[in-house]
């Protein structure tokens, strides 16, 4: 037993592999090349580096399919380091690409942004809120009405301000949580107002003006007020504004190994079928295993498969002596289910087409239970990268 032991450690590495180096490619802003106009990897995370300026704090990296929409996709940053100027970054894209696929890749580089043009966008976006709220309020049997929804507005509101704030960032790439709670009081704060009684409560009302009109705008104005001191909150003077961007749109990835999972191992068939006793037959079967799964987005699926394979003896008998072959060159030949464990062991469990040769002279086919055990290979079929 003793001489077998040195195989101990290579099972436990072909187990468990050692983990790959990750690979890096790069973007050349001068020639506008990305990966050398190679496909980007596929199935595995990589890294995306390039050279910058100097003043370049951060580069934002956004990805996703062609074909759908950029919430299908996935954001992804590097951060200079607090106090060094860097010439160079490197992008980690954490979540791996599908194969043969078409993506959109936005790269965003970003400096530190002046005061004034965070005052600047700061305004445009109470304005451009205060405008909204103008369209979407009447005054309607004494009160103050909103055509739309307190959870609506507040969604509409955020809009205006991811789309007025579109080239800026936070140097922690955070985004805006949300107007507060302090807001939505006072969005709520409308439904219990009553107008009836604005001349009492409106302020610098004049002889001509309508009390309930001032009363509404008043309501408005107090309204915008904490919507903008939330507003300038979010947009910090340390905020990075974005001043270069490169798109490259239906860039393909590469095109993975096709592979087919070869199984070697030994099963029983049972054989309790016009026996008076249960009965296996044993023997070493070939096959191959059809994953239901990718390995890298669906692991759990990748570990089972549909298994098709052969028994390979020929000397196969049940207790009466009669012979068992099968349709296949005189073989028994299995279908089931398969789970792989530790990647090279799979675990295999279901039917077998068999041909019981009666003593008497005649054949009977049936459909036999089987479970067997096998070591599992990779096939490499020459199509697509190699890994």
């Amino acid at each position: 037993m003793a001489r077998y032991l040195f195989l101990v450690p290579i099972l436990f590495l072909l187990a468990f592999p050692l983990r790959a180096q990750i690979e890096t490619i790069n973007l050349d802003i001068v020639t506008g090349k990305l990966n050398g106009a190679n496909p980007i990897p596929a199935e595995k995370e990589f890294y995306i580096q390039g050279s910058i300026p100097d003043k370049i704090e951060m580069v934002k990296l956004i990805i996703y399919p062609s074909k759908k929409s950029e919430k299908a996709g996935y954001a992804y940053f590097w951060k200079a380091p607090f106090g060094y100027k860097e010439l160079s970054y490197q992008v980690l894209v954490a979540d791996p690409l599908r194969s043969s696929t078409d993506y959109h890749l936005e790269f965003g580089f970003y400096q530190k942004a002046g005061k004034e043009q965070v005052a600047e966008v700061s305004r445009l976006i109470s304005q451009n809120i205060k405008s909204y709220l103008s369209t979407i309020t009447t005054i309607k049997r004494g009160k103050i009405h909103f055509s739309e929804s307190n959870e609506v507005i507040l969604s509409n509101l955020e809009q205006i301000l991811d789309r007025g704030a579109y080239y800026f960032e936070l140097p922690n790439a955070e985004k805006f949580p949300g107007f507060s709670d302090i807001a939505r009081a006072k969005l709520e704060q409308r439904e219990k107002v009553k107008l009836g009684k604005a001349k009492f409560n409106a302020t610098q009302v004049g002889a001509n003006d309508n009390s309930r009109a001032v009363y509404a705008a008043q309501y408005l104005e107090e309204l915008n007020a904490i919507l903008s001191a939330e507003i300038e909150q979010y947009l910090s003077p340390n905020m990075l504004v974005r001043v270069d961007e490169k798109i490259f749109q239906n860039y393909p990835s590469e095109k993975t190994a096709n592979i087919i999972p070869i199984n070697v191992g030994y099963g029983a068939i049972s054989l309790s079928k016009g026996l008076p006793d249960q009965e296996f037959t044993h023997s070493p079967y070939v096959g191959f295993s059809f994953p239901l799964g990718n390995r890298t987005f669906a692991r759990f699926m990748n570990n089972l498969s549909i298994s098709t394979g052969v028994f390979v003896s020929g000397n196969m008998q049940n207790a009466l002596d009669e012979r068992i072959s099968g349709p296949l060159a005189d073989r028994p030949v299995y279908v089931g289910l398969g789970y792989n464990f530790f990647r090279i062991i799979r675990l295999n469990a279901g039917g077998t087409f068999i041909t019981t040769e009666k003593l008497s002279g005649s054949n009977v086919n049936s459909f036999q239970p089987f479970v067997g055990l096998s070591a599992e290979f990779n096939l490499w079929l020459g199509i697509g990268k190699k890994k």
